[in-house]
C-alpha cells in the first residue's frame, strides 16, 4: 500500500510508540518536514507524553480498594492483587489525550519552564537537517530574509550579518513551535549549522540545555526570546551566541 494512503495520524502513533522500522521512521520524518500542521500535532503529542511521564504520581491502589477486590474475588484467589498504577496511568493518558484534542492539555504541555519547548525546537532543527535543505529561503543577505519572514508570518527578527566573524547566514525557514509559526534564521557554524528561532518575549527561556547530542541556548533581546540550536560543540555555540548578541547590540538604531 502507498504510504500516502495511510492516515498520517496512524503513522504518527506508531512513531510515538517506537513501532516503525528505520525506513518507515525516516519516511515519516520527511512527511513531517513537508506538513507543518502534522508536525505541530506531533510536537504536542511528544510534549504531552513527557508531561504524563513526569507529573503523574507513582501510587499503588488504595488499601480499601484492594480489600474490596479480594472480597469480591472470593477465597479461591491466592495471588495478591497487583498495584493498579499502570491502569490508572493508561486511563489518565486517555483522558489527557482527549482533552489535548480540545486544546486544554496543550497549555499544560507548553506551560512556562516545561522542557517541551526545547524538545520542539530540537525536533524542528533535526527535521531541517533530515529534509535535505535546512532553509525555506536560501540567502546570505538579511535584506532578503527579513522581508520574506514579514510577508509570510508578519514577524521579522533581527538577522545580523556575521560572515566577518565566521558565521555566514544561510537563509531562513518557518518552524511550528507550540502550534504557532515562528521564524528561524540559519547560520553556518563550522561544519554544522545553527538554527536561531525567535519566539515572543514572554516565551519560556533558560540559559542552556542539552538533549540527545543537540545543544540549545536561549536569551531575551529586541523583544524576542531567541533560541539557538545546533549539534555542534557547546563551546562553538557559545562563541556564536556572543557574536550574535554583540552584532545586535552594536547595530545602528
Amino acid at each position: 500500500m502507498n504510504d500516502d494512503a495511510i492516515d498520517p495520524r496512524v503513522t504518527m502513533q506508531a512513531s510515538l510508540d517506537g513501532e516503525l522500522d528505520a525506513a518507515a521512521q525516516a519516511a515519516f520524518e520527511r512527511r513531517l518536514a513537508d506538513d507543518p500542521v502534522l508536525a505541530a500535532d506531533y510536537a504536542r503529542h511528544v510534549a504531552l507524553r513527557r508531561v504524563l511521564r513526569t507529573k503523574l504520581p507513582r501510587e499503588p491502589a488504595p488499601a480499601g480498594l484492594r480489600a474490596r477486590l479480594d472480597a469480591m474475588s472470593g477465597p479461591a484467589v491466592t495471588q495478591p492483587v497487583r498495584p493498579l498504577r499502570r491502569d490508572f496511568v493508561q486511563m489518565a493518558a486517555a483522558l489527557a489525550v482527549g482533552l489535548g484534542l480540545g486544546g486544554g492539555a496543550t497549555f499544560l504541555a507548553l506551560a512556562p519552564r516545561d522542557p517541551s519547548v526545547v524538545e520542539a525546537l530540537i525536533t524542528a532543527h533535526r527535521r531541517a537537517l533530515l529534509s535535505g535543505t535546512p532553509v525555506d529561503i536560501a540567502s546570505n543577505d538579511h535584506h532578503n530574509v527579513r522581508p520574506w519572514f514579514d510577508a509570510r508570518i508578519a514577524i521579522s527578527p533581527p538577522a545580523p550579518d556575521l560572515a566577518a566573524q565566521g558565521y555566514p547566514l544561510v537563509g531562513g525557514r518557518v518552524d511550528v513551535i507550540g502550534g504557532t509559526p515562528a521564524p528561524s534564521l540559519v547560520y553556518r557554524l563550522g561544519a554544522h549549522i545553527v538554527s536561531v528561532t525567535a519566539l515572543p518575549a514572554a516565551s519560556p527561556s533558560t540559559q542552556a540545555s542539552g538533549n540527545a547530542g543537540f545543544q540549545a541556548v536561549s536569551w531575551r533581546e529586541s523583544g524576542f526570546t531567541f533560541w539557538a540550536v545546533t549539534d555542534a560543540e557547546r563551546r562553538e555555540l557559545d562563541g556564536f551566541v556572543v557574536a550574535f548578541k554583540t552584532a545586535i547590540t552594536n547595530a545602528p538604531p
